[in-house]
């Protein structure tokens, strides 16, 4: 069991960096995490915004991306993907079933969905529009969060 603590410490770690790079840095940001081990991805559904909802019968959380958003591969591949273009979809199929391990929001309004295998998706703020949005229940409706136009802190 340790070795399984020091792994998700370890991509902790790994999406704490990562919250600070491509266009995500922000000086003094305050970041607030949810765990979300035990949950897999249920359902991904499509239109003008893309949704990916965790769900068991404990707990669930679904997030909305309304804007261009980027998934960055457990390989070092980064996808910018933006939810209105269809053909840049295809890429978020592989997501379903797959085991998600953290949620991360930041206090300038940016997102971080964090997979146990070191896929994130990405989220900014956008400057017309809100960016993302998440609805949780249970020992998740903290996570309850929507990123303001411009960007600030999503939980209100």
């Amino acid at each position: 069991m340790s070795g399984l603590v020091a792994k998700l410490r370890g991509r902790a770690t790994k999406a704490q960096a990562l919250a600070g790079t491509q266009n995500m840095t922000m000086p003094e940001t305050d970041w607030r995490r949810w765990d979300l081990l035990g949950l897999k991805v249920t359902q991904l559904r499509f239109d003008y915004s893309f949704h990916v909802h965790m769900w068991s019968l404990e707990r669930d959380l679904l997030i909305s991306f309304g804007t261009p958003f980027t998934l960055c591969s457990s390989t070092g591949e980064v996808c910018s993907i933006d939810p209105v273009l269809q053909d840049e979809l295809r890429p978020l199929l592989t997501l379903l079933h797959h085991s998600v391990s953290m949620v991360s929001a930041s206090s300038a309004g940016h997102c971080a969905l964090l997979f146990e295998d070191g896929t994130e998706l990405r989220a900014n703020p956008h400057e017309r529009f809100e960016a993302w949005e998440s609805h949780g229940s249970r020992s998740l409706e903290s996570a309850s969060l929507l990123c303001s136009i411009g960007g600030g802190p999503p939980w209100g």
